[in-house]
């Protein structure tokens, strides 16, 4: 049943508010979740991807997020300022099958709201839940600090239930990974990104 109200809502929105409004209020969802999960602190990147994998900071709450400390991002100077991270499963999957299920299929404002934001915001949004997803990281990150440093966050990567991708590459030029790589993350991962230092002067920016 409310699954059947989500799809309802979703489409309402879209026609009432249009999908430019259907996207400022799911980022302002985004927005208001991240607020209320508070600060946190780090003495550095070790306690920060400790505390992730045992459930204890905000970004936890997607999900089963795994840090690929295989995958660090320096700096001009070879130092680490932050990692690659992957989501195994959206946390939407279980509510957009049951919709799939029961309704047969999400509404129509899900594709033009994901479409709109591609267009608009940028191009990292397999479904409108994207919106939802990619804001709440982007303001919980700006709750956070490690060794006394604050954080951004970069969309790199993600999978949708019909198996269609997205790549940032712009962003991936920025930090140095290889697209094909992080593609390749994405067969056993439904979104990745990277959490780094506010301001560092990366690798991949200096080559530029």
């Amino acid at each position: 049943m409310l699954d059947v109200a989500l799809v309802s809502l979703i489409q309402d929105m879209s026609e009432k508010a249009g999908v430019e409004g259907t996207i400022q209020y799911w980022a302002r969802v985004g927005e208001s979740l991240a607020k209320r999960m508070g600060k946190e602190a780090y003495m550095g990147w070790p306690s920060f991807n400790v505390a992730l994998r045992e459930g204890r900071t905000a970004f936890s709450i997607e999900g089963d997020v795994s840090a690929l400390t295989d995958l660090a991002i320096t700096d001009v100077d070879g130092d680490v300022v932050g990692y690659i991270y992957a989501l195994k499963v959206c946390v939407f999957d279980p509510t957009i099958d049951r919709i799939r299920y029961s309704v047969g299929s999400l509404p129509s404002a899900d594709r033009a709201v994901a479409e709109e934001y591609n267009n608009s915001v940028r191009n990292t949004a397999v479904c409108n839940f994207c919106v939802i997803h990619q804001r709440f990281r982007e303001e919980v990150a700006k709750n956070i600090v490690i060794a006394d440093q604050p954080l951004d966050c970069l969309q790199l990567a993600n999978r949708g239930y019909t198996g269609e991708t997205k790549i940032a590459e712009d962003s991936l030029r920025r930090i140095s990974i290889d697209p094909e790589y992080v593609r390749s993350l994405l067969r056993n991962y439904a979104c990745v990104y990277a959490i780094l230092m506010k301001g560092a002067r990366l690798r991949g920016e200096e080559a530029e």
